[in-house]
This record gives structure tokens, sequence and C-alpha cells, in this order.
């Protein structure tokens, strides 16, 4: 049974909506070829990857590149043309962006020979962005580090403070105990 020219065109829709929804949601999303020169991404490499994005609250989703093409430019975003070309894979981050792209990164480096999937560019906060910059994310520290590192600064003075307060009655106290011992020896 072959489907009409109304269920391609419904489809097709659908498609445009589901991507629409990821990008609207996403905070980075990040364009990759799965395919490399030779042999791409095998369904089981494909499998591993999309579980170490999930464990990042991630998706990675094969798409055509006209249907990406014109679901950014109804977001209003026309620079990622020129990265959309060959197939293309997009992992969608929704919580942090360094660390999808850590994830994304960290498996191309795994994959040797072929280096697959191999990062072509990302769209974060509505910009489009290089692969040296995406590295320059994969690198920064997860959200959650920095949020420790952050509370950390705003204890410190806190910490300091009370330490400078306690030092007086330190001294005191060591100052009784050391009279009170000569007392009881003299």
């Amino acid at each position: 049974m072959q489907k009409t020219a109304a269920q391609n065109r419904e489809r097709r829709q659908e498609s445009l909506q589901t991507l629409r929804e990821c990008f609207n949601k996403a905070s980075i999303a990040i364009f990759t070829d799965y395919r490399g020169e030779a042999a791409g991404l095998t369904v089981k490499e494909m499998t591993d990857l999309r579980g170490k994005l999930r464990d990042q609250k991630a998706e990675f989703r094969v798409a055509k590149n006209t249907m990406i093409r014109r679901t950014l430019h109804d977001l209003g975003i026309q620079e990622a043309d020129s990265y959309l070309q060959g197939p293309t894979a997009v992992a969608f981050g929704y919580e942090d962006p360094a660390a999808t792209a850590k994830a994304v990164l960290d498996f191309s480096k795994e994959q040797k020979p072929n280096r697959l999937p191999q990062a072509k560019a990302a769209i974060m906060e509505g910009r489009v962005i290089d692969t040296q910059a995406l590295e320059a994310i994969a690198s920064l520290p997860s959200l959650e580090v920095l949020r420790m590192q952050l509370l950390g600064l705003m204890l410190a003075p806190h910490r300091q403070l009370l330490g400078m307060l306690n030092a007086p009655g330190r001294s005191m106290a060591t100052v009784l105990d050391a009279w009170n011992t000569k007392r009881q020896e003299g």
C-alpha cells in the first residue's frame, strides 16, 4: 500500500514540529556527521552514544538537512546553512550545554579510527558556533561543579569571619588553661 501525498505531507509537518520543539527546548544543538568518509556509526555505536547523551539529559536525532534548514529558518537562524551538508544528526542538549558537548566530543574521540560522530557546528542561544568554540565549551566544568565552586566561594568569607570571631575566645581559653595549670602546680 503506497502512501498518499497527503500522508507524506502530514508526516513531514509532524517531523518539522518535532524538530522545532527540540530546537526551542534545547540549550545547545550540535550538528554532526555520523557517516564519515567510509563506514558510519554502527547501530551499537549509535545506541551507546544515545545512552551517554540520555545521561546528560540530551538526545541524538538523525534528520534531513532540508528539514533542519527549514526549521532553523522558521526560528530566524540562517547562518547554519553552510554546515548542513552531507548526512546530519543533531545532538540536542536540554540542560547543561558543556556536558552535552563533552559527551559528543569524548564519544567521537573514543571511536577509532573513524572518529564519529564528527561535530560540524552548534547552535547555542540562537547563535551558530564553530567547532573550536564547541571544544572550548566542552572543556568547561559541568554546571554542578560550577555551582559547588560558587558556593565554596560564597562561604569562604563567612568561614574566615567565624574563625576571626572565635580566635579571641580560643586565646582566652588557652590563657585561662595555662593559669589554671600553673596554679595547680604551685
